[in-house]
């Protein structure tokens, strides 16, 4: 949302923006499992007084434009979330960290199949069926869930990034229902916010 010739969260009365990031927002995404910081990645200008330098260095970059980052706690609740949130949505959000959750993923998958190809790992048991107290590992966490193991708490972080892919959720103008399942502390309770949808 631009500058509409009022204040709001975002701009003062006479245009002049009130934060960095408004109206230079590139990406926004959460930053940790319980959904209550985000990373906002927006365009800045680059001071041109001699002083900043291109990656290498050496080669002067004033006047350019250049990114950088602002972080944001959603628990304060304050001006800086509403200026965020007149030019970014929550979807917006949750699907930024969802493409940045997936693309870290697809990183590491590719670095272990660099590894596993140049240390000779395939063929030896990687690809046999887990046994049964392997699968049902992953339910353990809906009764065990422990909110100071860090493993619990990235599950809890995907299970409700995927929840928020889903279209029942996705396409749904529930906004109280989608703030239960960011604000969820244990499995069970984002389920149950989930299953609101239906």
């Amino acid at each position: 949302m631009a500058f509409t010739g009022k204040e709001s969260a975002a701009y003062f009365a006479n245009g002049e923006p009130k934060f960095p990031f408004t109206g230079k927002i590139i990406e926004a995404y959460y930053t940790s499992a319980a959904l209550d910081n985000i990373c906002v990645i927006h365009n800045y200008d680059i001071p041109d007084d001699g002083f900043h330098f291109a990656a290498d260095g050496v080669t002067p970059n004033g006047g350019e434009i250049g990114a950088t980052v602002y972080n944001i706690s959603v628990a304060d609740n304050d001006d800086r979330l509403a200026a965020l949130l007149e030019e970014f949505s929550y979807e917006a959000i949750d699907e930024c960290t969802r493409n940045k959750n997936e693309n870290t993923r697809q990183e590491f998958r590719d670095a272990f199949h660099r590894y596993a190809t140049q240390n000779n790992m395939y063929g030896h048991g990687l690809d046999a069926v887990t046994s049964q107290d392997e699968s049902q590992g992953s339910l353990n966490i809906i009764f065990d869930f422990d909110s100071e193991n860090t493993e619990h708490k990235e599950v809890l972080f995907k299970m409700k990034l995927k929840m928020f892919e889903q279209d029942a959720v996705k396409d749904s103008k529930k906004r109280k229902a989608k703030t239960e399942i960011r604000k969820a502390e244990t499995p069970l309770e984002a389920i149950k916010a989930y299953a609101s949808f239906f």
